[in-house]
């Protein structure tokens, strides 16, 4: 947090006519956002934008509050979300074009609500002269009735602590310009754009999507909920399941110890004032050291031998200093090597337990395989090269029980022989891969759903037409 959190009032600027908020607003933010800086991009550098929007709808009598995001969240997948906050207890994922909604239920979504209401500059601007102590986290510049800037800061995993502001242009009163700032690097350029919400619009925007009930979850399960569970996949290969909501992670026991696929993080907001992530209170090398003593419980006689950071993404390598910590050697791709060892040794990271080991983390680069351990248990870490997802890759395979893991490059949500139509680009790059690399009898496993993919089912992806269309585009 800023060290000298205040609400500032700049006295010597000139005072505008700033109209208000009024009755039910949506504010609308259309522009790009990159996602090379915030390292979910191709490649771990900035530059990499993407068409990106953030609306949010909010009232004047009412703490309720409606996100509505589309853009990007890998460069391989467009997605969309819109959420409903209806203090003080529900939380609502809605989906007009797919019912049912997703409800969670006795939540505590107040200051969640207000972090996504202050993406408004308007909405902001008045809770600034109403309920300022509201603001102790944030640092506001504000010039007669304009919001000039915001500043806070987060801890922002592979970067550490990082200052984050806001940066406001009236240039036109109607049309703001906004530029999201990470330390000196941008995240995000966007124009606003307002417009009034009827009545009638604004009641149905509470209301749950007409088509079916909407599915009810428990509160402690939003946003993420950490209940990690061993599943026993062959002798001594494991996967570790619900690491945070969706996250999954294979681990094989060899004879050298314990080899860990990814080292999970939090994924930070940016369009929350201030910023929080997914799993609050872990920061940066928190999920990870929370995964490393559930593996001492479960298997207490085994050391970690290593952790493989399949790609650069931040959700699943911004973790690595907690496996250093624990004594685990640092796999990565030979093309990502250098940046993790500059990232996870920054000044900026915090006081985890690496930090008071004061030591420093060594990545081993992976040029083409590496072996670990001897038979029946190998771990064999397999160069898989560039893809539409990224830039470098590493496959985890248990050789000698003849599963193989991969991390975002493979996500089936069925046993269907066709790849899912909005990853086609990525799976159908990965069945080439796979269907090249691996024998037949090899089941895929992967970070983030259930099934287990037999490499002929991968045949058949390849037979497909929306893979035989995405070759004819790439060969084009």
């Amino acid at each position: 947090m800023p060290r000298n959190s205040r609400v500032a009032l700049l006295l010597s600027c000139f005072s505008w006519s700033l109209a208000t908020a009024g009755g039910v607003t949506e504010f609308c933010l259309d522009g790009e956002l990159d996602l090379g800086a915030r390292y979910q991009g191709t490649r771990p550098e900035a530059g990499e934008f993407y068409p990106t929007t953030w609306c949010v709808v909010t009232e004047d009598e009412s703490q309720r509050v409606l996100f509505a995001g589309a853009g990007k969240s890998n460069p391989d997948m467009d997605g969309g979300w819109t959420v409903a906050y209806i203090p003080p207890d529900l939380v609502r994922i809605v989906n007009r074009d797919s019912p049912p909604d997703i409800e969670f239920l006795d939540t505590d979504n107040l200051n969640e609500a207000l972090r996504v209401r202050r993406i408004d500059p308007r909405r902001l601007l008045e809770e600034s002269r109403t309920t300022p102590k509201g603001l102790e986290d944030l640092n506001v510049d504000i010039c007669g009735d304009r919001l000039l800037s915001v500043k806070t800061s987060a801890q922002v995993p592979l970067r550490g602590q990082v200052d984050v502001t806001w940066n406001w242009d009236w240039a036109n009163d109607e049309q703001p310009k906004l530029r999201l700032m990470l330390d000196d690097t941008l995240l995000f350029k966007a124009t606003g754009r307002w417009r009034n919400v009827s009545r009638d619009e604004a009641q149905m925007l509470w209301q749950a999507t007409p088509g079916a009930d909407p599915i009810e979850v428990s509160g402690d399960r939003w946003p993420a909920q950490i209940n990690m569970q061993v599943v026993d996949l062959a002798g001594r290969v494991y996967m570790i399941g619900g690491v945070r909501t969706g996250f999954q992670h294979l681990v094989v026991d060899t004879d050298e110890g314990l080899v860990v696929a990814d080292a999970p993080a939090g994924w930070v907001e940016f369009h929350h004032l201030p910023p929080s992530d997914l799993v609050p209170g872990y920061g940066v090398s928190g999920l990870s050291e929370k995964l490393v003593d559930f593996l001492a419980e479960k298997f207490p006689t085994r050391p970690i031998r290593a952790v493989a950071l399949t790609h650069f993404h931040d959700d699943h390598a911004g973790g690595a200093r907690a496996f250093a910590a624990a004594g685990a050697e640092i796999f990565a791709p030979k093309e990502s090597a250098r940046f993790f060892e500059t990232a996870l040794n920054r000044p900026a990271m915090p006081d985890d337990r690496l930090a008071l080991a004061e030591k420093p983390v060594v990545v081993s680069p992976v040029t083409d395989h590496v072996i670990i351990g001897s038979k029946p248990n190998r771990v064999k870490l397999m160069s898989m090269g560039s893809g539409p997802h990224t830039y470098a890759m590493l496959g985890f395979a248990a050789l000698d029980k003849d599963f193989f893991f991969v991390s975002d490059v493979h996500v089936p949500r069925s046993e269907a022989d066709t790849p899912r139509e909005n990853r086609a680009a990525t799976e159908c790059h990965f069945a080439q891969w796979a269907v090249k690399n691996l024998s037949s009898q090899v089941r895929i496993v992967n970070s983030h759903s259930a099934p287990a993919t037999p490499v002929s089912r991968l045949h058949k992806y390849l037979e497909s037409d929306l893979c035989v269309r995405n070759r004819d585009r790439t060969n084009d």
